[in-house]
């Protein structure tokens, strides 16, 4: 068990490491190529994608992973094609309502209204691949799922590259670069789908279910994003888009945390999901304990290295971003503990006492934000993320506490 663990830990980590290296390769670049502000832009960009990708998806990705383990393949793959036409309906509606309101939202959230519509068309690029990565993940095949990733990795940077250096597209050219590639490998993610017999007619037999699951996680996910994401608006909004630009470069590199955690958890939910489901409670303990220490050491070990990242990926004249670092990195080794214990409430399916959770949780963080960015000013706002990662992170256990406390762990 251990040792299968640590494998996969490896594989998912070397994969996601070099998927990370990404962003972090793309810095030196982007701030040399790009103004401030239009970094700033980029984030902003990004980050409303982020926003609307679990309209689109509908955590169906998260729906498929659990009835992974739950039902035969005849009925697996009439789930995945019912998902995936859910998802794609969704992605038509969201598309509508953008068309419909163009004009205002690109008023309200300063993009401009040609990239507003084809920030859903980006969110929609995103849902193959989700499905094809958690079905690698379910599968517990580590090495496709690397080939995958690492194959898109390889694309999306070369194809950012050639449009930011050479045809100098700017933040449009990131953006091209990117979405270029989730393109190209949903077809092949299609095609995997098919391959592994995933595919079948159109059905709608399992619409209520995958709602049920999926719907409840709108709201979490929104609450998520908001406590990953808002506090760009609320810097764009009270102190300029070049501000963002800095908090961006602290952001992707104090993230550097999440590519342990992430990875470890990729590699450990599929495993404690078929521990839960032989009641292996012991086992259960004792792994979980020693990932929190894990994901305190590399918190503490990425602390130390603050100066190096920021000496190798960062052009000097953007070091104003170090003073953000600290505060960001405490509130992903916060978010890592999260990681941990939310899976057992997926496992149990509930989905709507976590969606009670992510919203009360985005809620506060938009208070903070607003309160603490007046009180101490763009610092304010690294407060505010790590502290709702706190609060969030204890809410979460508590759930999971009340939860298994009265229906056991089976």
């Amino acid at each position: 068990m251990t040792k299968l663990l640590s494998k996969n830990i490896l594989i998912y980590g070397g994969t996601n490491a070099l998927k990370s290296l990404i962003p972090l390769l793309m810095l030196p670049i982007l701030t040399t190529y790009l103004s401030l502000s239009d970094f700033g832009t980029l984030s902003l960009v990004e980050t409303t994608i982020i926003f609307v990708t679990p309209f689109v998806l509908l955590n169906i990705n998260g729906a498929i992973n659990v009835q992974f383990f739950k039902v035969k393949h005849n009925i697996l793959k009439e789930y995945i094609t019912n998902a995936l036409l859910l998802s794609l309906i969704s992605s038509l509606i969201v598309l509508s309502i953008f068309l419909l309101f163009q004009k205002n939202l690109s008023l309200f959230l300063k993009i401009d209204e040609t990239i507003l519509i084809w920030i859903v068309i980006f969110a929609t690029l995103r849902i193959i691949t989700s499905v094809v990565l958690g079905l690698y993940q379910s599968r517990q095949e580590p090495f496709k799922f690397a080939l995958y990733t690492t194959s898109q990795t390889i694309v999306d940077f070369t194809l950012s590259c050639m449009l930011v250096i050479i045809y100098q597209n700017g933040y449009i050219g990131r953006l091209e670069g990117m979405y270029i590639s989730f393109f190209i490998f949903s077809i092949i993610g299609v095609y995997v789908l098919y391959r592994m017999d995933y595919l079948t007619k159109p059905t709608f037999k399992y619409t209520k279910d995958i709602l049920n699951f999926g719907v409840p996680l709108i709201p979490h996910a929104i609450g998520g994003t908001i406590i990953a994401m808002s506090d760009r608006y609320f810097i764009s909004y009270f102190a300029g888009d070049e501000e963002v630009g800095l908090y961006t470069i602290a952001y992707q590199l104090s993230a550097v945390m999440l590519l342990v955690s992430i990875s470890t958890n990729q590699a450990w939910s599929p495993m404690l999901f078929k521990l839960l489901k032989d009641a292996k409670r012991k086992t259960i303990y004792e792994f979980t304990f020693a990932l929190f220490i894990l994901f305190t050491l590399v918190g503490v070990f990425t602390y130390i290295a603050k100066d190096l990242l920021f000496y190798i990926l960062v052009n000097d004249k953007f070091y104003k971003a170090k003073e953000y670092f600290s505060w960001l990195l405490i509130g992903f080794v916060f978010q890592s503990f999260y990681l941990l214990v939310t899976n057992f409430l997926f496992y149990k399916k509930k989905t709507k006492m976590l969606a009670m959770i992510t919203v009360f949780g985005g809620v506060l963080n938009l208070l903070l934000n607003y309160y603490l960015i007046h009180l101490f000013g763009v610092i304010g706002v690294t407060y505010a993320t790590a502290t709702t990662w706190l609060i969030y992170f204890i809410l979460v256990c508590v759930a999971v506490l009340t939860v298994y406390k009265n229906k056991g762990a089976s």
